[in-house]
């Protein structure tokens, strides 16, 4: 068998969220299609944000309903026969399931009746995640088992970022052959420093010669935005006058009138050229999450020519290359830390304006077409080892 010849179904419960894995997974169908491969995204949601093509496969849910602690995403029951069904008739080499919920449990038995080998992507730290929300560490120990038995039937694991492969090898009792990474990408067309429009800022209230400082992603307490506005109005009651937009939906958005007077504004959800000209239009990026495997908006910033600050534990340091000095790797949770990589960088603009250019030089190696090739390689030849060739 050819990679050419490869037929693959993916199974996913975020295919039509606001989130990065979304955007991956719609990007790499998008570049399948033109490459003609026999690749099929199967869903079951009642949420939109996803286009409508021939191998983005959604069955209606039975039922939908808000995950408890996190409710950006919907747990769903989907119908198995019809999701069975959709599979058997795809006659798939391979079954790759991307997220751990009903949707997956259930692609995973209509695997097991079909006699398909499983692969799956360590997407989301859920059990992190569900800390950060809950601070019961009993939860978090429940989610680790829960993953530990889900994984357990995999024949391997795809990560987004070499930063979790021992950590999620020991937690999921993988062997290292069986783990392998799915390398950084986006699709860099949507993102280009050219859209740059200080313009854009007046209708937020925001002066057009304002630096401003840039986070895009779900405003909530797992993505740690507690602790950019604390870092931001402490900044402020210090005498800087910079500005911080947030993009975004979440908790923190229905506080948003708090934080006006600090210099700090809430946009919510932004999508398309109006989200494109937002990044390129700011002055650099920074994102303090500890719980993100990849941080895919980092390399979405870093295309628009921003550089990017972000923490020392989680995926997108790895996104951070130092011999194109495109960002800072920071501290997590230092407060003054952050400030100094800040006021250094507000304050001297030839700095900025070099590690710009160095965050788009670095993203034009993040590209999604390169992500998809050795995605699409890897999986053919894991089906080729399943077939004992």
């Amino acid at each position: 068998m050819s990679t050419e010849d490869l037929k693959l179904c993916l199974v996913t419960d975020t295919l039509c969220d606001a989130n990065g894995v979304s955007r991956f997974i719609q990007d790499i169908a998008k570049i399948s299609r033109q490459k003609e491969k026999a690749f099929t995204v199967i869903t079951s949601t009642k949420k939109n944000y996803c286009q409508s093509a021939w191998n983005l496969q959604n069955i209606k849910p039975i039922l939908a309903f808000k995950m408890p602690f996190y409710p950006e995403l919907d747990l769903v029951i989907p119908p198995f026969l019809k999701l069975h069904k959709e599979i058997k008739k795809r006659k798939p080499d391979l079954l790759h399931i991307s997220t751990p919920g009903m949707l997956g449990l259930s692609a995973l038995i209509s695997a097991r009746i079909l006699k398909i080998p499983v692969m799956g992507t360590y997407h989301t730290d859920f059990p992190s995640y569900l800390f950060v929300n809950t601070k019961s560490r009993w939860i978090e120990r429940f989610t680790q088992k829960f993953e530990k038995i889900f994984y357990k039937r995999f024949e391997g694991l795809f990560i987004r970022s070499e930063m979790y492969r021992t950590q999620l090898q020991n937690r999921l009792e993988f062997q290292k052959h069986q783990v392998h990474t799915i390398p950084a990408g986006i699709d860099t067309s949507r993102f280009d420093p050219a859209l740059r429009d200080q313009g854009v800022w007046e209708k937020y209230g925001i002066p057009a010669s304002a630096k401003k400082a840039l986070f895009v992603g779900r405003v909530t307490k797992e993505k740690n935005i507690g602790f950019l506005l604390d870092l931001w109005i402490e900044r402020y009651q210090e005498g800087s006058r910079e500005w911080l937009v947030l993009i975004g939906s979440g908790a923190y958005y229905n506080q948003k009138e708090k934080y006006v007077q600090y210099n700090i504004r809430f946009l919510g959800h932004q999508e398309g050229k109006t989200l494109s000209t937002l990044y390129a239009s700011a002055d650099l990026f920074i994102f303090p999450s500890n719980t993100d495997t990849l941080g895919q908006v980092v390399i979405e910033a870093m295309a628009s020519a921003l550089p990017v600050l972000v923490s020392d534990i989680g995926g997108p340091q790895s996104i951070v290359n130092k011999s194109f000095f495109n960002g800072y790797v920071l501290a997590a949770n230092q407060q003054r830390v952050w400030k100094e990589a800040l006021n250094t960088l507000f304050s001297d603009d030839r700095k900025l304006k070099a590690m710009a250019k160095s965050a788009l030089l670095a993203s034009n190696e993040l590209t999604i077409e390169k992500s998809f090739e050795l995605f699409w390689q890897a999986q053919h030849a894991l089906a080729m080892e399943q077939r004992g060739c």
